[in-house]
């Protein structure tokens, strides 16, 4: 398991091993969006379907940086949802 902890050692030993504030909030972002993406493939290809369309129409680096984290995290999901259920059925 993957953890990223907030106390002050944590963060400490993370930069000392060479993780930026910036790739910090990349992990967090990854391990969310893992964490909270529903298990329906349905779902998913909604939610990918919505952030696809966000992503298109937003103007900031910044928002389009997370949409694509998210929707490369959406796509793993799915990929493995999808896995999991053609595995049942064989």
């Amino acid at each position: 398991m993957i953890t990223i902890g907030s106390s002050n050692e944590e963060i400490e030993g993370a930069s000392t091993i060479g993780m930026t504030p910036a790739t910090k909030s990349h992990l967090e972002l990854q391990i969310k969006t893992l964490r909270n993406a529903p298990r329906d493939p349905d779902k998913l290809e909604r939610i990918l379907k919505l952030k696809r369309k966000q992503k298109e129409e937003t103007m900031e680096r910044k928002d389009t940086e997370i949409l694509v984290t998210e929707i490369e995290m959406l796509k793993v999901v799915l990929f493995l949802v999808c896995r999991n259920i053609k595995g049942r059925e064989e």
